[in-house]
């Protein structure tokens, strides 16, 4: 039996490992607090999370700005959004790029036929922590 889920997962990094390591096609979002583009991409993610909720996770992690975690997923922007099947990525979004570029990525996704176009939309850059307080702590990385 497969998992389905009509919204979003909240998930943290270590529950991430897991799911991809499931092998289901999962569209990842990595995002950040007081992220505008990432706080517009909300209601896109509900609206595909249940269109495709059968076919496809959808996963939401809110604490792309620790070091570790960017430097494992290479990540130099907010939002990204990762497209993984059979525990491989398959295609990267860099910014919220609009509902219908993410929906040909989740039709990728699922068919593997018909690799949609490159897209990017509105993206912060990444200051990613390596250790400490991110409120507190100067950065000691610039990813971008």
């Amino acid at each position: 039996m497969r998992a389905a889920f009509d919204a979003p997962i909240q998930a943290s990094a270590a529950v991430l490992e897991r799911i991809l390591a499931s092998g289901h096609p999962t569209l990842v979002v990595f995002e950040t607090p007081a992220c505008a583009p990432c706080d517009a991409l909300h209601p896109v993610l509900e609206k595909l999370a249940r269109e495709f909720h059968d076919r496809v996770l959808v996963v939401r992690v809110s604490d792309a700005a620790q070091g570790w975690l960017a430097a494992r997923y290479h990540l130099t922007c907010v939002p990204t959004l990762m497209f993984w099947r059979g525990g491989c990525e398959r295609a990267r979004i860099h910014g919220n790029a609009g509902a219908a570029a993410i929906q040909a990525h989740l039709e990728f996704l699922v068919t593997g036929e018909g690799r949609p176009d490159p897209a990017e939309g509105d993206k912060h850059t990444l200051i990613a922590y390596f250790g400490g307080n991110p409120q507190s702590a100067a950065p000691r990385a610039l990813l971008g």
